[in-house]
């Protein structure tokens, strides 16, 4: 098949779009929350924005049973091997929900501690710490939801994953309004973040109710087996490590650029917030592409093709290239009005978040090709490949940098600076390792 033709461009965007919608959809009802609280007073936004980062970390270990059981199942559906897929999601399954129990309880115990690690105030502490507990509960469902959802990415049905999505996110939305602000005609009373967080919760829970249905009932796209394979475990086990270990220190990384931003003040930290959730809008475009390069590469590779797995992948990230770019000049030119929509009421936060976005709308481009090649060696199963390029990134081209421009000019603008600089260099990086064609011959 040809690199430019109709079909291509169909397939991807058949998987990329619904995708992207699912991610956005999500980000959307972040960005409801942050809209809802922003009223109430200025420690919430900072609590709920804290919070989303260091949730990160529940993705990290989730990421592992993701990234492993996508590899193998769309292998399997790829060489047409139903029944071995199924054995995988329902292995993977069993495994998430044992590991998220004692996830949390160390997240009960834990849930102050990462805004004691930020150096929050007393009132950020307080309200971040009762957010995380409540999201605390999420955790089973969260990991049902992920393991799911590869299963489905991995068949390339990306229509259904988006419709139950739909159906959850607007009841979060209703409940969360209902919930932070109190509806006293029904006797529901305001609870402010901690209705938020419940909120969310409970909308965790009706996607795992729907997921339940379409697999148990309708068993599509697999039939739920009782059994667990423990040879398809360890081989998703041995993809997905390397795979959380790059989410798990970029997580730490971000964590230590966060900290960095820290130093400059609240109105700093809040700026960076609101400016990281404008920017999560253009980053579910990203997502939805990352999620079509992993099923199709590694859909291509299981049928014997990985010519064919390559044009996909390259033709993926150009439309990445494409609609990212396209995204990043909006978020440049309008990063001050798009700031103010959620910190109307702080110049100083204001400013932080427009000169953030202006480097954002500019590293959307590298950013589109970074998430689809990454994406694409994951699919491969080349999981230790994009760990070593992302994270290296990130430390040497990214946080360094950043710690000295920081301390030698004293202005937050150089700190963008160095994002930008490592976001460009990353992706070239990237392309260059994708390339020689090493992921084609990884065995999985």
């Amino acid at each position: 098949m040809p690199f430019f033709c109709k079909e291509r461009f169909l397939r991807v965007v058949a998987l990329a779009l619904p995708a992207a919608l699912g991610a956005f959809i999500d980000m959307a009802q972040v960005l409801v929350d942050f809209y809802f609280v922003r009223d109430l007073e200025f420690a919430a936004t900072a609590a709920i924005g804290i919070s989303v980062q260091f949730m990160g970390l529940f993705y990290v270990f989730m990421g592992v049973f993701y990234i492993g059981s996508n590899a193998l199942m769309s292998r399997f559906f790829g060489g047409g091997d139903i029944n071995s897929a199924s054995m995988t999601f329902s292995t993977f399954a069993v495994a998430a929900l044992a590991l998220s129990v004692p996830a949390f309880f160390v997240s009960t115990a834990l849930c102050e501690y990462p805004f004691a690690m930020m150096n929050s105030g007393g009132r950020v502490t307080e309200l971040g710490g009762i957010y995380l507990y409540i999201m605390a509960f999420a955790l089973p469902p969260m990991m049902i939801n992920q393991i799911a959802f590869s299963a489905f990415s991995a068949s390339a049905n990306i229509k259904t994953p988006l419709a139950i999505k739909i159906v959850s996110n607007i009841i979060n939305v209703i409940l969360s309004y209902a919930l932070i602000f109190g509806a006293e005609a029904i006797g529901i009373p305001a609870y402010g973040v901690a209705g938020a967080a419940a909120a969310t919760v409970f909308a965790f829970y009706v996607e795992t109710a729907c997921y339940v249905y379409f697999l148990f009932v309708k068993k599509r796209p697999v039939a739920l087996i009782w059994a667990i394979d423990r040879s398809l475990f360890w081989r998703g086990i041995k993809i997905g490590v390397p795979g959380g270990a790059e989410r798990l220190f970029t997580y730490g990384a971000f964590l230590v650029f966060m900290r960095i931003i820290a130093e400059f003040g609240d109105s700093a930290m809040t700026g960076y917030q609101v400016g990281l959730r404008v920017e999560s809008l253009a980053f579910t475009a990203g997502i939805g592409f990352t999620i079509a390069a992993m099923s199709l590469t590694g859909r291509a590779l299981g049928a014997k093709n990985p010519a064919e797995a390559e044009k996909d992948a390259l033709f993926t990230a150009f439309l990445a290239a494409v609609v990212m770019g396209a995204a990043g000049v909006l978020i440049a030119v309008f990063s001050r009005p798009l700031a103010e929509i959620f910190r109307g009421d702080d110049p100083e936060a204001i400013k932080t978040a427009t000169e953030y976005l202006i480097c954002v709308g500019l590293s959307q481009i590298p950013l589109g090709v970074s998430f689809v090649l990454s994406g694409a060696f994951r699919g491969a199963g080349d999981t230790k490949t994009s760990f070593y390029i992302n994270f290296t990134a990130m430390c040497l081209l990214r946080i360094v940098p950043s710690i000295v421009l920081a301390k030698i000019f004293n202005d937050v603008w150089f700190v963008w600076l160095a994002m930008l600089v490592e976001t460009w260099l990353c992706s070239f990086w990237l392309y260059l390792v994708f390339r020689r064609g090493k992921w084609k011959l990884v065995k999985v």
